[in-house]
């Protein structure tokens, strides 16, 4: 592959580079060997810069393609082979953040629940505990904003993730359709 796949989904890279950058990492690590997918992608890309019609783009990407021995049923083939890359490595984001959760949001929210525990025990003994109590307020306080910023960044992440994820699924399916449409 000689042009960059970040290039070939648009502005799929700009929502969310670390996002896209895995997405496409993925695609680059599944690359198959000889002319697919990827290469008609980048073919299409290339005649978008010219004033042509959308079928006529296609269908001369494919002229070309086949040449290279690219069938329709291998375009289509490869086509779904990627989009299902796409679809795996969003899976795996999101067993990643569901992790990521678990291991940080819900061990702050224990700490949470000891904190205030300990806080309550200490209020019994007031005189001798006062110094303790504001303590511990002040870990919940720090735990608390934490909690928000970790949660704010995961939400950030999610949000980018699925900004990426749903350009270049769109970018595939809507190839995936144009093939189905215009190459016979």
């Amino acid at each position: 592959m000689k042009k960059s796949l970040g290039l070939l989904f648009g502005d799929a890279s700009d929502q969310d580079k670390r996002s896209a950058g895995m997405i496409i990492s993925a695609l680059e690590k599944n690359a198959q060997q000889g002319f697919d997918y990827i290469e008609y992608r980048a073919s299409l890309d290339g005649l978008a810069k010219l004033d042509m019609d959308e079928p006529i783009r296609y269908q001369s990407a494919f002229v070309t393609a086949s040449t290279m021995g690219l069938t329709r049923a291998k375009l289509l083939k490869t086509a779904k082979f990627y989009r299902s890359v796409v679809v795996k490595e969003k899976d795996h984001f999101e067993k990643a953040l569901e992790q990521q959760m678990t291991k940080g949001v819900a061990k702050l929210q224990s700490d949470i629940k000891k904190l205030e525990e300990a806080i309550r025990i200490k209020e019994e003994q007031i005189k001798k505990l006062q110094a303790d109590i504001e303590k511990h307020n002040g870990k919940i306080t720090d735990v608390q904003s934490k909690i928000d910023n970790a949660d704010q960044k995961i939400q950030n992440t999610q949000a980018g993730f699925e900004r990426a994820y749903t350009t270049i699924l769109n970018f595939i399916d809507t190839d995936i359709s144009n093939i189905e449409s215009y190459i016979e």
